[in-house]
């Protein structure tokens, strides 16, 4: 199988990551898998049920029938080259391990994994995972939205309005703040920042921020995407 990085164009737009491997198409994959894709973000899935493959096909960039519990099968699709992998299987634990370990052993840097269990989570965390995604409280699109690292927590409020912790941007640094102009420009509310005792105080206009500082901000996923850049 040809390798799919090869294939990729790598124009992306909101959701500013390279390439992201899914492996599991069911319903937690599949709404992680579709959130980025939504966001420019090329996506490829996998899955051993070829009815669910070839079901997604056509809402992600590649979608192949391949099974992750198969080093040469993931040596096919290039996983060595992936930057990030979301493992997505969740309720097969030995196909859960399995697949952890080979990522782990294909040198993957970056894996997400889902646990359906604290005793799961610690088992790949043993493994090497980097991230364990616990369903009943990361939804995919939450964790669709973490994935590059900006934003160090990211809840959805409505389907067009989320609130999200992140360092500010370079550009919010270089002068106070003028919050009426970020909302103008950047449509994108700067709620909060936290102090120095680490308490957060609600921020207000002519603060100057610095690097180190964590604000809070609110608005749609995709402003809030822009913003960070």
């Amino acid at each position: 199988m040809a390798n799919f990085l090869h294939n990729l164009s790598r124009s992306r737009t909101g959701i500013d990551i390279p390439p992201v491997m899914v492996i599991g198409l069911g319903r937690f994959g599949i709404s992680l898998a579709r959130e980025l894709t939504a966001n420019g973000v090329e996506v490829l899935g996998v899955d051993v049920d070829a009815k669910l493959v070839r079901e997604q096909s056509q809402f992600l960039t590649d979608a192949v029938i391949a099974d992750g519990t198969d080093p040469q099968a993931l040596d096919q699709l290039g996983v060595s080259e992936m930057e990030c992998v979301v493992l997505a299987i969740g309720t097969h634990l030995e196909a859960s391990i399995l697949t952890a370990s080979n990522l782990v052993e294909a040198g993957v840097k970056d894996i997400w994994a889902k646990a359906d269990s604290e005793a799961h989570g610690r088992i790949l965390t043993q493994l090497g995972v980097s991230h364990v995604i616990h369903p009943e409280r990361d939804t995919g699109r939450r964790v669709a939205h973490l994935l590059g690292g900006r934003f160090r927590e990211f809840a959805e409020i409505a389907p067009d309005y989320s609130v999200t912790s992140l360092a500010p941007p370079p550009f919010l640094t270089s002068s106070p703040v003028r919050l009426a102009e970020v909302w103008r420009t950047k449509g994108v509310q700067i709620i909060a920042v936290r102090s120095t005792d680490g308490s957060f105080t609600p921020l207000v206009d002519g603060t100057l921020l610095a690097p180190t500082d964590t604000i809070i901000a609110g608005g749609s996923p995709t402003a809030l995407e822009a913003f960070t850049r």
